[in-house]
């Protein structure tokens, strides 16, 4: 198999060709793949005709797949695949199609922070509905002296987005979500407590964890003073040196890595202004299941 790889931008991101994902992939198709997500922390398969079968199958390569609450959205008869778009009665609703329309990270709130997304596109819109992403490594590095220093030292608490106030808030063009029902939110990951500046798990690099979207608190320090300092870290991370807009086309497979990235979806309208936009998306929770993906021992 001659697998070619391209960069997506300046800093990380890759498109992969050569790769037919229905197929039987070898341990060194594998492990190759597994040695560009580290590499780029973002990998874009075009041009795939996946069964959901062989989409779930590649998915659990990369880690066992997290079953979320919402079980509206699951695709029929598989519990580890969510809807995305505005395809339906349940997506049609603003508050549901556009509910990623902010910066944020899968799984923040999650007790394990290692994660992978992986969206893979059934529908393409004709306007808006682009997955926008930033590179938390690159954006690290780029800090101020002065501010990486802080960032350094920084323990913040992360919720699950909604149930709580975000420190350094939200842009007026970023999403709202609606307030969940009780039930909904007993259901949903407690708060956790982690560094705002973590090590990759595989690789050891430094970057920033998720400083938009779902901390609701940080360690010793007044409120006035946190939300200054986030919404600083946070503009910063998002500025254009650090991101990438991936447009999608029918069959594009997008994944990422989510300790080293963040994410925003575009907004899109309902079917009638923007075209239909329907994604399956799949969270690989852990390091990536098999040796042979992550390459732990190569």
């Amino acid at each position: 198999m001659n697998i070619e790889v391209t960069p997506l931008s300046p800093t990380f991101g890759a498109e992969v060709r050569g790769v037919d994902l229905n197929d039987h992939l070898s341990d060194t198709t594998l492990q190759n793949l597994g040695h560009y997500y580290r590499e780029y922390r973002v990998l874009l398969f075009r041009g795939q005709d996946l069964s959901t079968d062989s989409y779930v199958s590649f998915a659990r390569h990369w880690g066992t797949p997290r079953i979320d609450v919402f079980t509206e959205k699951n695709v029929p008869g598989y519990g580890e695949l969510m809807q995305v778009g505005n395809v339906g009665p349940i997506l049609s609703q603003t508050t549901q199609r556009n509910s990623a329309s902010f910066w944020h990270t899968d799984c923040a709130a999650e007790k394990n922070p290692d994660s992978c997304t992986m969206l893979y596109c059934i529908k393409a819109p004709h306007t808006g509905g682009e997955t926008f992403l930033a590179d938390m490594q690159a954006a690290y590095c780029g800090l101020p002296a002065e501010l990486r220093s802080k960032a350094d030292q920084l323990e913040v608490r992360h919720c699950y987005s909604g149930t709580q106030p975000i420190v350094g808030g939200r842009e007026t063009w970023e999403g709202r979500l609606e307030p969940y029902d009780e039930e909904t939110e007993l259901n949903l990951p407690k708060p956790t407590l982690r560094s705002l500046v973590r090590e990759h798990s595989l690789t050891g690099n430094k970057g920033l964890y998720s400083p938009a979207g779902s901390i609701c608190d940080v360690m010793n320090m007044d409120r006035t003073e946190a939300d200054r300092l986030i919404r600083r870290i946070k503009l910063h991370a998002i500025s254009q040196p650090y991101t990438y807009g991936h447009k999608y086309a029918r069959g594009d497979l997008l994944m990422w890595d989510n300790t080293a990235t963040m994410h925003c979806a575009g907004r899109v309208g309902m079917v009638e202004q923007a075209g239909a936009r329907l994604l399956y998306r799949v969270s690989p929770l852990g390091l990536p299941s098999m040796s042979k993906v992550s390459g732990l021992g190569t």
